[in-house]
């Protein structure tokens, strides 16, 4: 099999990859936009520091900070503190709330970034700032320590926008498919085609040379 059998090959099926192609992506979008709910995310910083500042503060402290943001980012999720939060949201149970949670933080940084994902937008932002505010409270009591505050709260004007589904990648996903189903179909085909089709072929089959050839006539052709 050389270059020149795949692009012929190519060429044949052209209709077949270009119509699955078209059918992926319409399907994709009709999932996307139709069926697939949508998702909103609201976003609160909370900032990890020591209970005294002071202007002198050495490099230590602030590596002693990074690391609690890891020990704190373990708490943000734990079972007792969810607990108290589901109790202000009865529709919800804790692991409910694990699950719409996204907790990160950049690298060397003492913030917490904790994203709450949710299909209602006001819910987001909600569940967002009560999460920060009960853990500040709840860190204060558990570790005696007012090392931990919020940053940044969450706003309704900055969630209205869905953040889900990535209509790109499923676009992209459906193309994908698309094309990897007419690389089966195709492939299926050759392996079960056993008809000649051009003239390298049949001197390959008989291991003859070929002295002529008469073109099809058409009907009405004279």
């Amino acid at each position: 099999m050389d270059i020149k059998f795949i692009f012929q090959t190519i060429k044949r099926n052209s209709r077949l990859i270009i119509s699955l192609a078209f059918v992926g992506v319409f399907l994709a979008s009709a999932l996307t936009f139709f069926v697939i709910p949508k998702g909103y995310s609201a976003t609160t910083q909370i900032l990890v520091t020591q209970a005294k500042e002071r202007d002198n503060a050495q490099s230590s402290e602030v590596q002693a900070n990074i690391q609690m943001v890891n020990t704190y980012s373990v708490i943000l999720k734990s079972k007792q503190l969810l607990k108290k939060v589901a109790k202000e949201y009865p529709q919800y149970t804790s692991n409910d709330i694990a699950k719409m949670m996204m907790i990160t933080s950049d690298s060397n940084s003492q913030v917490i970034n904790l994203k709450v994902n949710n299909k209602d937008p006001h819910v987001a932002v909600d569940i967002a700032n009560t999460v920060s505010s009960m853990f500040v409270d709840y860190t204060s009591d558990l570790i005696k320590s007012n090392n931990v505050s919020i940053l940044s709260k969450a706003y309704m004007e900055d969630s209205q926008k869905p953040s889900s589904p990535n209509h790109k990648v499923h676009l992209a996903i459906g193309l994908l498919v698309a094309l990897f189903l007419s690389f089966i179909i195709i492939v299926l085909k050759e392996v079960f085609d056993n008809t000649i089709k051009t003239q390298d072929e049949i001197e390959q089959l008989l291991k003859l040379p070929i002295l002529g050839t008469v073109n099809q006539i058409e009907k009405g052709h004279k």
